[in-house]
């Protein structure tokens, strides 16, 4: 909880989207003076908008003196320290490297390995600091790792097989261990999820029915020799300067106008 609360809390962004109800006779006025990132049209007296804030001022005061503008920016009060977030997930990822690199780790997350290799009893336990023994020195009898958040993994507990399951997209557990199997071998499944929300914007209501998701492997990173290798490299020598950046705001800007005079 320390380490993804403190880094969660610290590492959020700066830049906001502040959401409003306006009639929509009132869409011109905001559309003149704000950077607004979408219109969603309620009915035909309301519409809900999204409206960036926090955004570079020294942006702003340029778009304003170049094209003779007069748009604003909210400004809301937002605590972070990239520093702070920065050394609690250096630490953490100090503190399991170790782990992670143990000869016989097969599968690895943010805070968990599962390993074949045998953890000193000294580096576990239940304080903090220590890793945690999931099975209680139960073992693992078969598994199959996927990809990132995609595997599953069986063990006795009492004469009595247990089948874990952890797939992106639907609820953990909710595969059998035959399904994950069938997903290894290049099979797609449909699942039924009885329970998920939807929300509308156009009469704000939220809707909970069931609805079906396919599901699939899906290696985003290529593992070879049990290495993972990265999908891009980034070169920081090509990213878009700021010159890029205000011809692309000054193009959504038009678009919004563009939409707004429309209607």
């Amino acid at each position: 909880m320390h380490l993804n609360q403190l880094y969660g809390y610290f590492g959020r962004r700066q830049d906001l989207i502040e959401t409003i109800n306006v009639f929509n006779r009132d869409l011109n006025l905001y559309a003149s003076c704000r950077i607004i990132k979408s219109i969603i049209r309620i009915n035909n007296e309301i519409s809900t908008i999204l409206l960036h804030c926090n955004l570079n001022q020294e942006l702003i005061n340029e778009l304003n003196s170049k094209f003779e503008l007069n748009l604003k920016s909210s400004f809301k009060n937002v605590k972070t320290n990239v520093s702070i977030a920065a050394a609690v997930t250096a630490y953490a990822r100090i503190h399991m490297i170790p782990f992670k690199l143990l000869p016989g780790t097969v599968y690895t997350d943010t805070d968990s390995i599962f390993t074949t290799d045998i953890i000193p009893e000294h580096q576990i336990g239940k304080n903090l600091g220590l890793m945690k023994d999931e099975l209680d020195g139960k073992t693992i009898q078969e598994g199959y790792f996927l990809g990132i958040k995609q595997y599953g993994y069986k063990y006795l507990n009492n004469e009595q097989v247990i089948e874990k399951s952890t797939f992106a997209g639907v609820p953990k557990d909710s595969l059998t261990f035959n399904e994950v199997i069938n997903l290894f071998n290049g099979q797609i499944l449909t699942k039924l999820i009885p329970i998920r929300f939807f929300n509308s914007f156009i009469n704000l209501n939220i809707i909970i029915k069931p609805t079906k998701i396919t599901i699939k492997k899906n290696s985003h990173k290529k593992l070879l020799n049990n290495f993972y290798l990265p999908i891009n490299v980034f070169n920081l020598n090509n990213s878009l300067d700021n010159r890029s950046k205000i011809i692309k705001l000054v193009n959504k800007i038009y678009k919004y106008f563009k939409y707004i005079f429309k209607y």
